[in-house]
């Protein structure tokens, strides 16, 4: 449902943010392919190709607006320099004055050159995978102790240190925590203690200077979702571009892996032309000081690289009549690959409520923690989440939800769907597959299949389809409609 919107969701999806686009991808179906080993990167001080150079011109990319309170079309054109025409061609706008706010406009861009030819970090350590294995969050921010080892901050109720945030955001969204320990070192010394040269304000630790985003849970997850949505635009998505603190534009280097490109997407929102050269060179730099190499933590084979699913059942059990109500969306916040699928059991009230009805295993494997809410069924069973396939269960009550630690069959009951977990206004059972850490497209050349309904893309997120062997076929839809989004086995 759109109303999944996980914990980070309201402040994730508030475009205002730096007065930026929100960088939505229009081609979301085609999967992203898996981690294949990239060559190592070199350094980014060894790199060359000057930024904002003209090689990139001439290539028209398309990015999405998201309308604000206050927005006109007349203003947006102006704003993005085109026109209002253009943009109800582009849109199937029929009156100018119909737009509403959170409505996602369609924008032609022209990028005026190329980004920097600069790689930070490989694709195995952007996102949280086999590298991580092992890897000890509160021990780095301890061996350093700058202000990240003293930091605590309540967080919805709970009081967390500054390693438990940094290990919760990178476990949420699937993101590397070394990288988020570099960018923190780089942008305002919190590992370290020791300050960069136009260091950020102490409240704004991973750069962005937004006072409805202060403090370290929120940088944090805006940083983590920013770096996704660079990762997973450039995996599958097709769009590559930068868009500069300043509102200019350019395409990401060709030459870049999308480790490398999120790294930039981030830093450029917060970056001028001028500057982005330098915060690369920086981000690169406090890595290495902190982790040495990036390449050094490649796994020799990525675990899951060749590991298919297993045959897929339905998350609840033969019988039973759910209502598909959100077809691929973030597998957590907005800019996480389109991994996840919504459903809601029939019978129950509408609202936020606990189901009667119950969750099950869609195959065999172990419970592993995953957060509030949250289960992480581990399909290979050796107790990491980094490693392998697994499916992600989010919106699980905690009255009769089962035990981390537990091994389950497939069909075993883990809990009834509720709005625990994330932010949710209604009850629903919100589904995911992860792969070596990183979050699979529900559709696209490897879909997600579960009971013979195999998962069909659009162009939006939550749009989209099932499609069953038998060739019954269903549609995404907030509604409870015979014929059009009820599922059954």
């Amino acid at each position: 449902m759109r109303t999944d919107l996980q914990r980070a969701g309201p402040v994730l999806l508030a475009a205002a943010a730096l007065g930026a686009l929100s960088l939505v991808a229009l081609d979301r179906q085609r999967a992203a392919p898996g981690d294949a080993g990239v060559p190592a990167a070199p350094a980014a001080s060894g790199a060359a190709a000057a930024p904002g150079d003209t090689a990139g011109r001439g290539a028209v990319m398309t990015r999405t607006y998201v309308v604000r309170p206050g927005d006109t079309l007349g203003a947006i054109a102006a704003q993005h320099a085109t026109t209002v025409g253009a943009l109800m061609a582009a849109n199937d706008i029929a009156d100018a004055d119909a737009i509403f706010v959170g409505q996602e406009l369609r924008l032609q861009v022209l990028p005026s050159g190329e980004g920097p030819a600069l790689r930070t970090v490989p694709d195995g350590e952007l996102v949280h995978g086999p590298a991580y294995v092992g890897f000890d969050v509160a021990a780095v921010v301890a061996r350093h102790g700058g202000p990240l080892a003293g930091y605590v901050e309540t967080v919805n109720g709970s009081t967390l240190s500054g390693a438990e945030i940094v290990r919760r955001v990178a476990r949420d969204f699937s993101v590397g925590p070394r990288v988020l320990l570099a960018f923190l070192e780089a942008r305002s010394g919190y590992v370290t203690g020791v300050a960069p040269a136009g260091a950020a304000a102490p409240q704004y630790p991973a750069g962005l200077e937004d006072p409805a985003r202060a403090g370290l849970w929120l940088q944090l997850n805006w940083l983590a979702d920013r770096l996704n949505g660079g990762y997973y635009d450039w995996r599958g998505r097709d769009n590559r571009i930068l868009t500069l603190r300043d509102g200019t534009v350019w395409a990401g280097h060709p030459t870049l892996d999308a480790g490398s490109f999120a790294v930039q997407r981030a830093l450029g929102l917060q970056s001028g032309p001028a500057e982005l050269p330098e915060r690369i060179a920086a981000f690169d730099a406090a890595y290495r000081r902190l982790f040495g190499p990036p390449e050094a933590h490649r796994p020799a084979v990525p675990s899951g690289a060749a590991a298919a699913f297993p045959l897929l059942a339905l998350p609840w059990a033969r019988g039973e009549l759910w209502w598909f109500t959100g077809g691929p969306h973030g597998g957590w916040a907005d800019g996480s690959g389109w991994a996840a699928l919504d459903f809601v059991p029939d019978g129950d009230p509408l609202g936020c409520a606990v189901a009667a009805a119950w969750v099950t295993a869609v195959a065999d494997g172990l419970l592993i923690e995953a957060g509030e809410g949250a289960l992480y069924l581990d399909l290979d069973a050796d107790g990491h989440r980094q490693t392998g396939p697994g499916v992600f269960y989010l919106h699980l009550a905690e009255l009769g939800r089962a035990r981390p630690g537990t091994r389950v069959a497939r069909g075993d009951r883990l809990g009834h769907p509720s709005c625990e977990g994330g932010q949710s206004t209604a009850t629903h059972l919100h589904i995911a597959r992860l792969r070596d850490g990183e979050w699979l497209p529900a559709a696209g050349d490897d879909p997600f299949v579960m009971g013979g309904w195999r998962a069909t893309g659009a162009p939006k997120a939550y749009d989209g389809g099932l499609a069953h062997d038998d060739g019954r076929r269903r549609e995404a839809c907030e509604c409870r409609r015979e014929g059009t989004n009820d599922v059954s086995w």
